[in-house]
């Protein structure tokens, strides 16, 4: 009875650990708890199913229809291609029979009795450590890799799990000489690390084509983007245009008091200062002439929508390029000014530039608010969004959309950039140390 007792205990921590994978490791297509609960009742329906595998065929056939019976579900509960989830029953067994392969050594070499309780703590321990190292493993390429269909790579590695079946269940001890045991151990320990080598492998060979194809369109992006330079050095010349018609302003003043004159020079200056205000083209806001048109052009944008514009931008001796300091300054204010513009409200932006000792700090103080992050609710959410949640990175890039390159500029010059800010206030600085 005891042993009938320790080996539905084993059967239903096996089973569990089956279930266990094919929750974690299939994309799911009905919510949290409907999937949690389906599988559930195909969990308690495989141990059934299992039991009776067990009296009639013994325990590793009751493992195997259990896994067919969590298979069976996973067709209707999970989005995978169907080879993927009867991979998941093939990877049960291997845990299966790996086990069986490892216990009987590991056990029979601790230097003091095993027998009873400790045996059966230790092989059910086992059990879950191994299916929680092999749900690590196979969690990232499985969901990496969840909306391929059959593919000769997943055959392949379908006959390679087979192979180490065979070796944990004793099929192949003919090819073993000597300490046979030992040798079945070794040889499907090395199978069950190539699986997980060439798996991972594989996931980390999909993560670099998948980055070289974002570097690619992001090239793309970029290519159409220059327009919007384009457009920036359209602006230095209409900045520079204005600072030209500044300096013809000097000389018709200087040909009027040639000419004695004088009494046209104060109307003159009244008309060409009150045509100056209407224009932030022509104010000056850096020395250099390129920033100097790259802020002309956002605060003509500003005014355009009845943005209230102010700018102290003094950038001093610095590393930077005049292309990257026009990179940052364009994007940052492009950011400011078009939030603001969208802000319901008093509408404002604020730029400095102010250099200290071997940094540059630039601060753009605009009228919005600070993007709201949501808080996780598991309410209307699937199993994968939640795994997702809890194990996906979240760098957070989403913040600084539209500031790609001012982020990249920063990091190569080893900055920082954030965003914060009060109610009705927005606050984007950049600080780069040289």
């Amino acid at each position: 009875m005891k042993k009938g007792m320790l080996i539905v205990t084993d059967l239903a921590i096996a089973l569990l650990c089956a279930a266990g994978l094919f929750l974690t490791l299939l994309e799911d297509r009905f919510r949290l708890w409907a999937t949690v609960a389906c599988y559930g009742a195909a969990y308690l329906l495989s141990l059934g199913v299992g039991w009776i595998a067990a009296r009639l065929a013994g325990p590793s056939w009751a493992v195997a229809a259990g896994a067919l019976v969590l298979f069976g579900a996973s067709l209707f509960l999970s989005r995978n291609n169907p080879l993927q989830k009867f991979y998941l029953v093939l990877l049960t067994l291997a845990c299966h029979f790996y086990l069986e392969a490892f216990l009987p050594p590991v056990l029979g070499a601790m230097p003091f009795p095993v027998a009873g309780a400790f045996a059966a703590v230790f092989s059910l321990a086992a059990q879950l450590a191994l299916a929680a190292l092999v749900g690590l493993c196979f969690y990232r390429p499985f969901h990496h890799f969840s909306d391929r269909g059959p593919s000769a790579f997943l055959w392949g590695m379908c006959l390679v799990t087979l192979a180490l079946c065979a070796v944990g269940n004793c099929k192949v001890d003919f090819l073993f000489r000597l300490h046979i045991p030992a040798q079945r151990l070794l040889v499907a320990t090395l199978l069950f690390a190539a699986v997980i080598f060439v798996f991972r492998s594989v996931y980390q060979a999909g993560r670099f084509r998948q980055g070289a194809t974002e570097d690619s369109l992001r090239a793309q992006m970029l290519t159409l983007k220059a327009g919007d330079y384009t457009d920036t050095l359209a602006a230095v010349q209409a900045a520079r245009a204005a600072q030209k018609a500044g300096e013809y302003a000097l000389d018709t003043v200087s040909v009027m008091v040639q000419d004695g004159n004088q009494a046209l020079v104060p109307r003159y200056a009244a008309i060409y200062k009150q045509n100056n205000a209407k224009s932030p083209l022509a104010g000056l806001y850096s020395q250099n002439p390129y920033v100097n048109g790259v802020i002309a052009a956002k605060a003509a944008f500003a005014a355009q929508n009845s943005v209230s514009f102010e700018s102290n931008a003094f950038t001093g001796e610095t590393p930077l390029t005049t292309v990257e300091l026009c990179v940052l300054i364009s994007e940052m204010l492009t950011r400011a000014c078009g939030e603001a513009a969208a802000y319901e409200g008093e509408r404002r932006v604020r730029f400095t530039a102010q250099p200290g000792e071997n940094s540059l700090t630039m601060e753009a103080v605009y009228s919005g608010q600070l993007p709201q992050k949501e808080t996780f609710s598991l309410k209307g959410k699937t199993l994968s969004q939640v795994l997702g949640w809890l194990f996906d990175e979240n760098t957070g890039e989403d913040d600084f959309h539209g500031l790609e390159n001012a982020r990249d500029i920063v990091e190569r010059y080893s900055g920082n950039l954030s965003l914060s800010g009060a109610p009705g206030e927005v606050i984007l600085r950049m600080s780069l140390r040289f």
